[in-house]
């Protein structure tokens, strides 16, 4: 999978496709319906229970998009009808393979695993204050959906952490992909890597597939608000959302609704360098939006800039599990939005009450601050710390028990 080019457009939408959301207490015919009268064909139709809604997939069979779509949304039968928006990952090239395949032997004796252990650089969890936070808390508990494309569930680093998978894309890929496997093992790595919950359990919702016509693993507003309605029904908690895309009015829905319910909602912030414009979904209101920076807090030089980024976090030559039960250095937004997931988890497992207000909160007041202000355009409030976030926490619920014991 490659990085998507700095400096290029956000992905548009699938050529020719529009999505349509209907009231779930019409009848089902009714898609069909709209398809004979407006020259569309349906290709597929999914309740989305979070929303209250049908969501038809449709495809233009003759005419144009734009005079189908005016025709749609003047259709007081319907509740909104919009393009099938496309979303890409945020994450560059994993190198390199070959020097770390033998770490990804399980059957190493333990005095070899200590070696490789040791011989394997990770500052992630050390500039996340991890070590101390684990103390703490380890995510026990809570339920983390990694929204993003297959992932390696036999892999070493990965046992005991699927709680549940669900497969929103359809046919399984041609060519394997590492993504998905990296940001999993960044949640919830328990071995060579410092996962940032390593007792939290996962959702593998597998949402992007491979497009035949590029080398891009890509996915859509279709397969991702089936892959959020899912996932929440199943009691996510948090959700990881490692990829970006165009503003897209059905995602916004979805998002906010998910907020409502107190699901926290972490994006990349994205990847398409200092000019580019809004990532979404980072940029929606509610969201966590997750810039990355490298060792010596320098942001990665690939990554949108913006006030909509909230926080930073450890996201250039990370070490993390990929695919075929390997390993190898990753950068870019997906992958320190992965950590961040990963606290956010720490922080619900020591209150399960926490809202997305609340957790936005104490991830910025307890981050680093890494530029002349307190906020910047660059780093949001900082890059996080995971352990002054839960001293926040604890010594917020302490004053808060205080406050109640007075007479």
């Amino acid at each position: 999978m490659q990085r998507m080019p700095e400096g290029e457009p956000l992905p548009g939408p699938v050529p020719g496709q529009i999505l349509v959301l209907l009231d779930q207490d019409r009848p089902r015919s009714l898609g069909r319906e709209l398809a004979r009268a407006y020259g569309l064909e349906r290709i597929g139709s999914e309740r989305i229970a979070l929303l209250g809604a049908r969501a038809e997939l449709m495809a233009v069979r003759r005419g144009r998009l734009e005079e189908a779509l005016a025709k749609l949304r003047r259709d007081a039968r319907v509740l909104s009808a919009q393009p099938n928006q496309r979303y890409l990952h945020m994450g560059g090239p994993a190198q390199p393979r070959a020097r770390l395949a033998e770490a990804a032997q399980p059957s190493a004796p333990d005095g070899d695993r200590q070696r490789l252990d040791a011989a394997i650089p990770q500052y992630g969890p050390r500039k996340l204050g991890l070590p101390a936070a684990h103390d703490l808390a380890l995510g026990r508990n809570v339920l983390i959906a990694v929204i993003d494309s297959a992932i390696d569930t036999g892999h070493p680093e990965l046992t005991g952490a699927i709680a549940r998978s669900f497969n929103a894309a359809g046919p399984a890929d041609a060519r394997l992909d590492y993504h998905g496997t990296a940001v999993a093992g960044l949640i919830r790595g328990h071995g060579l890597v410092e996962g940032a919950a390593p007792l939290s359990k996962l959702l593998a919702v597998r949402a992007f597939k491979t497009n035949d016509e590029t080398t891009f693993q890509e996915t859509t507003t279709h397969v991702v608000i089936m892959a959020i309605d899912w996932a929440v029904r199943n009691g996510a908690k948090v959700l990881n959302m490692s990829f970006v895309g165009a503003h897209d009015p059905a995602l916004e829905q979805m998002l906010r609704t998910v907020g409502e319910k107190g699901v926290i909602v972490i994006a990349a912030a994205g990847n398409g360098g200092p000019a580019a414009s809004p990532a979404y979904p980072a940029a929606y209101p509610g969201v966590i939006a997750v810039t990355a920076v490298d060792e010596a807090d320098r942001r990665y030089e690939h990554a949108n800039r913006g006030s909509y980024i909230a926080v930073a976090a450890p996201g250039v030559d990370v070490l993390a599990p990929v695919e075929r039960g390997g390993y190898a250095y990753v950068s870019g937004t997906s992958f320190a939005a992965a950590y961040v997931s990963g606290v956010a988890a720490l922080l619900l497992e020591r209150d399960p009450n926490l809202d997305p207000h609340s957790v936005a909160d104490l991830l910025a007041t307890a981050a680093e601050h890494l530029g002349p202000n307190v906020r910047d355009d660059d780093f949001g409030a900082g890059r996080v710390d995971a352990y002054k976030a839960l001293k926040l926490l604890a010594n917020a619920r302490a004053a808060k028990r205080d406050d109640l014991a007075r007479p």
